[in-house]
């Protein structure tokens, strides 16, 4: 229903805002470490997303467009709230959880309240599954700076075992992160097929 809300900051309380738009004071949902950046009676605008029940209607509010989209593919997995998902967008920063997952580090995801061990393991390997199809997912979790050249052997060759062209530069970005320049091609191919399992990196 709404893109974004902009109007000025009334109240700020443990998790919550209230941001008065032509008299009205709409009560946002956000993470803990955006309340740090925003001040009362200051004019702000925030990517929002809606959640409608039976009985209530809930609005979320983002820093950015990044933290919305985080919160919105996090949401879409099975077992995962709106609750749980604010958790992990108050503890971790989009660019935190980027790491985590290229890095396959759910120890990192499970500081947040109420995410156990296993349920980071079933993050991360959902978003990786995920980001083979997920154009707008690829580009978040992408790393910005590392990018794969169509003549890479290595990604030639994750193409050719059948992985999409998202897959195959994610898996081969993480692996030459991982094992550095001078890898060989073996190792440097078995380390892109464990990011892509989910399985531990040895």
């Amino acid at each position: 229903m709404f893109d974004y809300l902009r109007g000025v900051i009334t109240k700020i309380r443990a998790n919550t805002l209230v941001l008065d738009i032509h008299g009205v004071g709409y009560l946002l949902n956000v993470p803990v470490n955006l309340l740090n950046k925003v001040h009362l009676d200051e004019e702000a605008l925030f990517p929002v997303h809606t959640v409608w029940r039976e009985d209530s209607v809930d609005i979320y509010a983002f820093e950015n467009d990044e933290q919305k989209l985080l919160f919105q593919r996090l949401v879409s997995i099975s077992g995962i709230g709106p609750k749980m998902a604010m958790a992990v967008l108050s503890t971790l920063s989009v660019n935190e959880f980027r790491q985590a997952v290229m890095e396959n580090d759910y120890n990192l995801i499970a500081t947040a309240p109420g995410i156990g061990k296993k349920t980071a393991q079933r993050l991360i390997l959902e978003f990786r599954n995920k980001m083979g199809e997920d154009t707008e997912l690829s580009a978040l979790l992408s790393p910005p700076d590392e990018k794969i050249i169509d003549s890479d052997e290595v990604y030639q060759a994750m193409l050719s075992m059948g992985c999409s062209a998202n897959e195959a530069k994610n898996a081969v970005t993480f692996a030459r992160k991982q094992l550095g320049d001078k890898a060989s091609i073996e190792d440097l191919i078995r380390t892109s097929l464990q990011y892509l399992k989910g399985g531990p990196i040895s």
